[in-house]
């Protein structure tokens, strides 16, 4: 009986270990309670609205809650495991008749009597009362299939191919988390960043947290036949920051996705030899985007892999899996034409049989694209399935083969995946056959009049991303992506990413974007490349200023600006000596201040309040570093003096301090009080003052 009761004692320790008082999750406990589902189908019957499904049980445990609801159709079934720091939520929805369907499931989750001072984050800095609206709130970007620019091959006076359908209802949350306050306790929830969904997540006052789901279920996936799921972590933080103290709690739970495994820093230097480049240590490259086959003229025809090496360069194998791009002269080609063995060439062939994505109308998904990396200018690009698992000779072995495994036998630093977000990522793939393949959750497009289960193509895009992302990890090596946009997921695997732009994209989008990643970031390094807008006089005209507001706004938030070509593809920026000269200075100047903050390490919670609301700040360096780094961006027309008020105490920052601004090189003066740092600044029109606290 004693030894008994001493395996008891264990089991209740162990217990008490993986699961101790719930002390930052208190108040979900109260709200998981009354979470309640609902559906809105749009298959094999459209419902005008949602409709609540019944709850059938629910049962506690040692570790959660299990709650589950039922219709004729659907069963649902909501697990809630509670950790120290957060709960989490696995959804499993059964289809109950085993047949397609197609809809939206809804988790409401009733904030209760706690609807006291609630405020809604829209971003990092944009919080607003709720008040005694009753709109819904949330942080949406349009989700629909790319229409193609220069026209699609299976278009026609019937039909659109599937090109500008929605990606489910056509909406998805910008941001991979949400942040709800009440009464002075934050309520954060977001998606696992391993699971890619199409979901959305809001709050509606007059019935609580939000969270939706955009589904498919069918028998074909073999996986999971019949049945689809999906995962939320639910966690309270510091309401005091809002959506910034969201953002850290949200890193904290998953922190492999945010794991900084890069060690070296610096700019994206995309396919120019790296060895042309007259004194290139000058400009700070540390990615090369390159491929196994290539030499390095300037190093004596060496493989531009060892080349790199010799220069303390990453080098990044490119490789673009995600469709099939096949040069044409002719433009007016017929779908038939395309599909015929004379368009495709052999090697392609019976990839293509495979791989090849399905429209609505089950015709391969094939654009035509104006291509100035093929001689002809035009090409045709067809869809392709990149899921690893595919029987026979699929899209991911054919790259692999091509492309990823010749320069791992280089010893290749990291595989770059090109236009993760360009054309083909909201393609909906319709081909039946593939669902048996799928390890993610199936859609559906609300513009079809009878929606059908599609895979969503950026899953598996995501699918191939993710395994090779775990193969190069082992191997101490990293990946890298192009073309990143909105879409959250992929950040979580990949170890940096940017994109290519426009000198003048501008307005009210593009910030946000740019916050939005740094925020999906964390602490990996983001790297730009400038094309259209390269040549503009700003660039090319004395004093140059474009390299200032570039390089400033892209040190605001510790981003590593580069250059590439305005078409992306030809005149590359870095093989014209009087372009790259005359940026040289800029170079030297501003990319060790962008290496330096950038090292330190973004942190989303400032713990610093600027007086003149016009300024944007962040913060770099955490509390236990030796220096803190606050970069404060103007974006108006005129210069802005302002006081920074500094909470020393939260950081760390003692008596003894030196505070310098580093773009100008001058120390500065600062009050201080018992809690409080005040720091006056100038900062000029559209610039930014970078501030280094040395707390030594």
């Amino acid at each position: 009986m004693k030894r008994r009761n001493l395996y008891f004692l264990i089991i209740i320790f162990i217990l008490m270990a993986v699961y101790p008082a719930n002390a930052q999750v208190d108040k979900w406990l109260e709200i998981i309670n009354q979470t309640k589902v609902a559906v809105q189908y749009f298959s094999p019957v459209k419902s005008e609205s949602f409709k609540m499904i019944q709850e059938k049980s629910t049962k506690e445990n040692v570790i959660g809650l299990i709650k589950e609801f039922s219709n004729e159709n659907l069963n649902v079934k909501l697990t809630f495991k509670k950790y120290n720091s957060h709960i989490e939520l696995f959804g499993e929805v059964t289809s109950l008749k085993k047949e397609d369907l197609c809809f939206t499931l809804k988790l409401i989750s009733p904030l209760g009597n706690m609807k006291k001072n609630v405020r809604w984050s829209y971003d990092l800095d944009s919080t607003v009362s709720v008040g005694d609206s009753n709109k819904l709130f949330g942080n949406f970007v349009d989700a629909n299939t790319v229409v193609p620019p220069n026209g699609a091959f299976n278009i026609d006076e019937k039909h659109n191919g599937g090109y500008g359908d929605k990606v489910g209802v056509g909406k998805m949350s910008f941001y991979p988390l949400a942040a709800v306050s009440s009464d002075g306790t934050g309520f954060g929830w977001g998606v696992d960043m391993g699971i890619p969904i199409v979901f959305r997540l809001a709050y509606e006052p007059m019935n609580g947290l939000i969270s939706e789901f955009d589904m498919a279920i069918s028998k074909e996936t073999k996986k999971f036949p019949n049945r689809s799921f999906f995962k939320l972590l639910l966690f309270e933080y510091n309401s005091n920051w809002n959506m910034r103290a969201a953002l850290k709690k949200y890193y904290e739970i998953q922190p492999d996705y945010f794991k900084r495994r890069v060690t070296k820093e610096g700019i994206w230097l995309p396919f120019a030899p790296l060895h042309l480049i007259k004194d290139f240590q000058d400009f700070g490259f540390a990615f090369h985007e390159t491929s196994w086959a290539s030499k390095d003229p300037g190093l004596l025809n060496e493989s531009t892999i060892d080349a790199d090496r010799q220069a303390g360069v990453y080098s990044f194998q490119y490789t673009e899996p995600w469709d099939v791009q096949i040069p044409i002269k002719d433009t007016n080609i017929t779908y038939s034409d395309l599909v015929s063995d004379t368009v495709i060439p052999q090697r392609y062939q019976e990839m293509l049989k495979n791989s090849a994505t399905l429209d609505k109308n089950n015709l391969w998904q094939a654009r035509k694209l104006q291509t100035p990396w093929f001689k002809t200018g035009w090409a045709v690009s067809i869809t392709t399935d990149a899921n690893p698992e595919i029987i026979g000779i699929n899209q991911y072995k054919f790259t692999r083969k091509n492309e990823i495994d010749p320069a791992i036998n280089l010893n290749v630093d990291g595989i770059y995946f090109d236009s993760m977000e360009w054309n083909w990522h909201n393609d909906l793939n319709y081909n039946r056959t593939q669902f048996a393949f799928a390890n993610f959750p199936l859609t559906f497009s609300a513009s079809l009049e009878k929606p059908k289960p599609a895979i969503w193509n950026y899953a598996s895009e995501y699918e191939m991303m993710s395994k090779i992302a775990n193969e190069m990890h082992l191997k101490g090596k990293l990946t890298m992506g192009n073309g990143f946009g909105w879409i959250p997921f992929a950040p979580g695997i990949l170890d940096l990413f940017g994109s290519e732009f426009s000198w003048y994209s501008k307005g009210e989008a593009y910030e946000n974007n740019l916050e939005f990643i740094r925020a999906v970031s964390y602490q990996k390094p983001i790297v730009f490349l400038l094309n259209e807008g390269l040549d503009d006089k700003v660039f090319t005209q004395p004093p140059y200023d474009g390299y200032k507001i570039y390089f400033e706004r892209m040190l605001f938030y510790g981003f590593y600006p580069s250059f590439f070509s305005t078409n992306s593809s030809n005149n590359i920026y870095w093989e014209d000596s009087t372009k790259y000269n005359q940026g040289r200075p800029f170079f030297k100047k501003y990319i060790p201040l962008i290496k330096e903050v950038s090292q330190a390490g973004w942190q989303p919670v400032t713990y610093a309040k600027i007086k003149n609301n016009n300024l944007k700040l962040e913060r770099f360096g955490d509390k236990g570093s030796n220096n803190i780094y606050f970069t404060i961006y103007n974006p108006d027309s005129t210069e802005i003096r302002s006081a920074i008020t500094i909470d020393a105490k939260d950081l760390g920052l003692n008596k003894t301090l030196t505070v310098k601004e580093l773009i100008q090189g001058k120390v500065l003066t600062y009050k201080r009080t018992y809690s409080k740092i005040v720091v006056m600044i100038y900062v000029k029109p559209k610039s930014t003052s970078l501030i280094k606290i040395n707390k030594s």
